[in-house]
């Protein structure tokens, strides 16, 4: 998985970020909007960043 790849066009958020979110304990798609701002303009993203958040909990 590339880190640098961009997920949330929107706020240009990477892959990389949101797993540092959920490292630092972001466990849904609008914790990971509040800590990054992926997600929170036009909605888009938020299914990516669901699967993100799940994998990176494993």
């Amino acid at each position: 998985m590339d880190m640098n790849e961009t997920v949330c066009f929107c706020a240009g958020v990477t892959v990389g970020e949101i797993k540092e979110a959920v490292e630092a304990g972001a466990t849904s798609v609008e914790a990971v909007g509040k800590a990054t701002g992926a997600g929170t303009h036009c909605g888009g993203c938020q299914p990516k960043i669901a699967e993100l958040i799940a994998e990176f909990k494993k």
